[in-house]
């Protein structure tokens, strides 16, 4: 180990003699640009909601959680059994629930999912299980999942780029506290943009407690 940090050590050594040897003096050296300052983060305002509100009373008992619902979204009149869409009212008037307005974006919830929660194993089962994540990373890529094991209410969020559209796709599922049922909350971000999409979702699991 020890010749293996020497001759690591030496190299440095040579190597930075070796260069100081061949490099110009500073005052032959043309000024460097100065590095572009890194851009800021998107800001996307939004409102809290609180979630039995977005789900429209499909909850069987009151969760604390505020949904962060983009500022100009309203809760839409689309339809589609257990699920509860919400977008820009000018969009929702010729919105359909196969036809949602990708351009500007949405956010919807539903009960009607077969993922359900196991707490003995602290395991969405369908979502963050083994089997099922492997079955995810062969359909998107650059998935992110982050687990609240300890929140009153378990939840799962999962961020990805779909292998479909190669666009970001967000979803949230979270325990009911009713057996194992789970609902599930997703966004779409306006153009497939993924600042603004993961902006919204970090203020979505700043608000999972």
């Amino acid at each position: 180990m020890k010749s293996i940090l020497f001759a690591a050590s030496l190299a440095i050594t040579t190597a930075t003699a070796s260069a100081a040897a061949a490099a110009p003096s500073a005052s032959a050296k043309a000024a460097k640009p100065a590095a572009a300052p890194a851009p800021a983060a998107v800001q996307v305002p939004t409102r809290d909601v609180p979630v039995n509100d977005f789900m429209q009373g499909r909850l069987p008992f009151q969760i604390a959680l505020n949904v962060p619902v983009p500022a100009e979204f309203q809760q839409s009149k689309v339809k589609k059994i257990g699920y509860s869409y919400w977008m820009r009212p000018e969009d929702a008037a010729t919105a359909t629930a196969a036809n949602l307005p990708t351009r500007n974006g949405y956010l919807y919830g539903s009960t009607a999912t077969n993922v359900t929660y196991d707490a003995a194993h602290h395991v969405f089962y369908g979502i963050n299980d083994p089997g099922s994540l492997n079955k995810l990373r062969g359909a998107a890529t650059n998935i992110q999942v982050q687990e609240f094991k300890e929140a009153k209410n378990p939840a799962v969020m999962i961020s990805m780029i779909s292998g479909t559209t190669g666009q970001p796709a967000y979803f949230m599922y979270m325990a009911t506290g009713k057996k194992k049922e789970t609902f599930f909350l997703s966004y779409r971000a306006p153009d497939g943009r993924k600042d603004i999409g993961d902006a919204v979702w970090a203020k979505m699991a700043a608000a999972i407690k």
